[in-house]
């Protein structure tokens, strides 16, 4: 079929777009930067999903099948509710405006990206979350990402499309490694992008309208256990290990997943209904 890839050129895009290819898609990829999907084997449309009038303008005249919404503004971790700013306006505008993209372009079939973050950054306990479990409840500090994550899920449902509630993205490449609690223990869901590109890819071969999935690996790790593999595996100094108190005072937002947060999900249903598993199992098969 012929797939509207929005974030093609990101690091889980570019995975997407070698991964539908190979699936027998026609890609066509929205990029902000002209010649950053050259030789994927992608057509190109340059606009700003932000820009509503622009994309829907660059849109005229492209027929596709379905519409796939894999868009952030992260670079890094964020430290302040500031630097989620952007990355919320794409989760509940940018996926209004790929709603109507899809409409314009004729596309039947829309899977989006979401993030476990939904179900709260709060201490869940070891008993894992379903897909069932409520997502969305303001918490304090994080409620303008809590919304923004609401309002995607919900626009994505209203259409009859499929949201991706993704574990934490890792790959096999790294440079830098963050800070971490020295104390907190919470364990988080970890997720390969190579991984979470072959999900959607099953998302949209097994497509069932309205569905959630979680979608994460088998093995959910402390974030400090995490930053101290990487680092290991990239030949790093050892991440520093810090207060909860400083970590609270340098980095307001990020201290709620590093010194608060503690979620394993449930992935059965993605093992069900896609017939999805995970490549690699732990974030230390990807490492090794």
């Amino acid at each position: 079929m012929k797939v509207l890839l929005a974030g093609a050129s990101g690091a889980i895009g570019r995975h997407l777009v070698t991964q539908l290819i190979k699936a027998k898609h026609e890609v066509i990829g929205i990029t902000r930067t002209p010649g950053s999907l050259a030789s994927t084997g992608a057509r190109e449309v340059v606009a700003d999903v932000l820009d509503r009038a622009s994309l829907l303008g660059a849109l005229d005249g492209i027929r596709a099948d379905a519409v796939i919404r894999q868009l952030t503004s992260l670079k890094k971790a964020p430290s302040t509710r500031r630097a989620m700013g952007e990355t919320n306006r794409l989760r509940a505008e940018g996926t209004s405006t790929l709603i109507a993209a899809a409409r314009r372009v004729g596309a039947k079939k829309f899977v989006a990206a979401s993030f476990f973050g939904g179900y709260g950054l709060i201490d869940h306990g070891r008993e894992p979350r379903t897909e069932l479990a409520p997502f969305g409840d303001l918490d304090g500090q994080a409620d303008a990402v809590q919304r923004a994550l609401l309002s995607l899920e919900q626009q994505v449902h209203a259409f009859g499309g499929v949201s991706l509630r993704f574990g934490l993205f890792c790959d096999s490449t790294t440079t830098s490694v963050s800070p971490v609690s020295r104390t907190w223990d919470g364990l988080l869901p970890m997720l390969h992008v190579s991984d979470a590109a072959a999900a959607t890819v099953r998302a949209l071969a097994r497509y069932k309208a309205g569905a959630v999935y979680n979608i994460a690996d088998d093995h959910p790790l402390t974030y400090r256990a995490r930053e101290i593999a990487r680092a290991s595996a990239a030949g790093l100094r050892a991440p520093a290990q810090l207060s909860d108190g400083l970590i609270r005072l340098v980095a307001p937002f990020g201290a709620l997943l590093l010194t608060r947060t503690s979620i394993t999900l449930s992935t059965e249903r993605a093992a069900a209904e896609l017939g999805w598993k995970p490549q690699y199992p732990s974030l230390l098969d990807c490492l090794g």
